[in-house]
């Protein structure tokens, strides 16, 4: 993976700009611009990230250097069968399973994907995607909501492997297939996922638009509606409070996040739900207190709420690796530089291939490196080497 400042550099130069006018055209400093190029600087800000990549018309995972596709674990071809699932390209499936069986399939895999399982779940998709699309030839709603779940699950891992527009593409067929399955909860969650695809771009306002009018045309009476009513618009103005941190915009995002704890309080606990599928409640509101915070540049205050979250393991797999990468990025701007080293071997533990996919472990470890002509940092070199980044 390249680093950040050798993209810019080499983008911009392909481009035609300058350091200045790049600033310029992404709200940023010069200086900035400069030192990153320069290698005095490893990281910026995710908000930076986002504003240089859009000036110069590339999303912030090419910026970042990140290869697109499966990092470990491939085999022949699996991005291009997820392409020609996603397009409809390949051969019908003339005897479909049962709807029984199509069910119990893809649970198993979203289960592989709060694992991060990236490898298995690529090579399991595309045979999945197509079942569940002959399976909808009889017109039943509830092979509509499989298709969707089929196609969401589909989106939400090609995200990850740096393919955002694939994702869309999956994505959109999914909301159409919740339509047509008549459950408008089921259509809601769709766009929990949109909303965050749109964050990975750097698409704060779009995401936000997303998240939030989802969100309102699922509101409940929190004392009255149903825990799946409530998770569901607990997790879109999760995905909400996201946009409006990384768009700079703190006290709303706090004023969010306070809406997010309410439906996480009357959740009760952590628990699964139909249209969420995984861990929503008290947990999981915490864990994006400390995001909040690292989104505002206030590690010290982050630190401290992670202390407050109690059972991350209580968490998906996925989101608590993700909960301590924030933690990671936390402890690094506040120059606890082992205690970071540290945290992200607890993710490597974790899931280590879900690790290769994180942009933000890739920009923690470069930030951390040069700090080792004056920290030791045992296990960072090693685990440099393992992830791949230059030292």
């Amino acid at each position: 993976m390249d680093s950040l400042g050798r993209q810019i550099a080499k983008i911009r130069g392909r481009r035609g700009m300058s350091q200045r006018e790049l600033a310029a055209a992404a709200g940023v400093s010069v200086d900035l611009v400069s030192k990153l190029e320069q290698g005095q600087r490893k990281s910026a800000r995710l908000e930076s990230v986002a504003a240089l990549a859009h000036a110069l018309d590339v999303t912030p995972a090419e910026l970042l250097g990140k290869p697109r596709g499966l990092a470990a674990g491939a085999e022949d071809g699996e991005i291009g069968a997820i392409r020609r699932a996603v397009l409809g390209l390949r051969p019908d499936h003339q005897d479909p399973p049962t709807r029984a069986a199509q069910t119990a399939a893809i649970d198993d895999l979203w289960s592989a994907y709060w694992s991060g399982r990236y490898a298995h779940l690529a090579r399991q998709l595309p045979d999945r995607v197509d079942q569940a699309r002959a399976l909808t030839r009889d017109g039943r709603p509830a092979d509509h909501a499989l298709l969707a779940s089929a196609l969401q699950l589909t989106g939400s891992l090609l995200a990850h492997l740096a393919h955002e527009d694939l994702a869309h593409l999956a994505l959109t067929e999914a909301g159409r297939a919740a339509e047509a399955s008549g459950d408008h909860l089921l259509h809601a969650a769709q766009q929990a996922t949109r909303s965050w695809v749109l964050s990975r771009q750097g698409l704060w306002s779009e995401a936000e638009h997303v998240a939030i009018t989802a969100a309102a045309s699922v509101e409940p009476t929190l004392s009255r509606s149903s825990v799946d009513q409530v998770a569901l618009w607990g997790e879109l103005l999760r995905y909400g409070t996201t946009a409006v941190a990384r768009s700079g915009r703190q006290a709303e995002a706090t004023e969010l996040l306070g809406l997010v704890g309410a439906a996480a309080s009357r959740m009760g606990h952590d628990q699964a739900t139909r249209y969420v599928g995984r861990a929503f409640g008290p947990t999981v509101a915490r864990m994006k207190a400390v995001d909040v915070a690292v989104s505002g540049g206030q590690p010290r205050r982050a630190i401290r709420l992670a202390d407050q979250v109690e059972h991350p393991e209580a968490a998906p797999t996925a989101m608590h690796a993700r909960y301590l990468l924030n933690v990671a990025w936390a402890q690094t701007m506040d120059w606890r530089s082992q205690d970071a080293v540290d945290t992200l071997r607890r993710v490597e533990a974790l899931t280590p291939e879900l690790l290769l996919h994180q942009t933000l472990a890739h920009t923690i470890v470069a930030e951390l490196l040069p700090r080792r002509h004056r920290q030791r940092l045992p296990g960072l070199a090693a685990l440099a080497d393992r992830m791949g980044v230059p030292r």
